[in-house]
């Protein structure tokens, strides 16, 4: 079974384990969530769906930067942003964390691919990650190769 989601915006892609990207994009959920409803862009509905589906599927399908639309695509990103900041502060997720999020239905050990912890610092540079291929100033692989990010080790080179 696959552990990897191909990320792609244009030309540019790389890889993310699977288990941090739905941990990153879940916490992004609830930080959207938050935005008072007065301030919440009209995208928020469908964007929050498209997260949770994305976080849930795993490495069941490409996450296409492209596909969202302009708006959609700044929510996504702040949301992340955000996400990735409040990780950071709690230093990371625990199993038991993700137990009590409402989005997970049916326990966590596939979810979280048997981990009891998901550390901060792999979320934090998989969120950058996304904002720069977003931003188009994500530094390229080496050549022949792309970056796999979200891992416990952090970014490595895949391929």
């Amino acid at each position: 079974m696959s552990r990897t989601v191909p990320v792609i915006a244009g030309e540019a892609m790389f890889w993310a384990y699977d288990a941090a990207l739905g941990v990153l994009f879940i916490e992004a959920a609830r930080v959207g969530a938050e935005i008072p409803a007065n301030l919440r862009s009209s995208a928020w509905p469908e964007l929050e769906q498209r997260l949770l589906t994305q976080a849930l599927q795993g490495a069941n399908a490409a996450l296409l930067l492209d596909d969202f639309p302009v708006e959609q695509r700044q929510v996504l990103l702040h949301c992340v942003s955000e996400a990735a900041r409040r990780i950071d502060a709690r230093g990371g997720v625990s199993k038991e964390e993700v137990e009590s999020w409402p989005a997970i239905e049916a326990g966590t050990r596939g979810f979280l691919r048997g981990a009891t912890h998901v550390a901060a610092g792999p979320v934090v540079e998989l969120a950058q990650a996304l904002v720069d291929l977003a931003a188009g100033t994500l530094s390229p692989a080496p050549d022949g190769r792309h970056w796999y990010y979200g891992t416990a080790e952090g970014r490595i080179v895949q391929g």
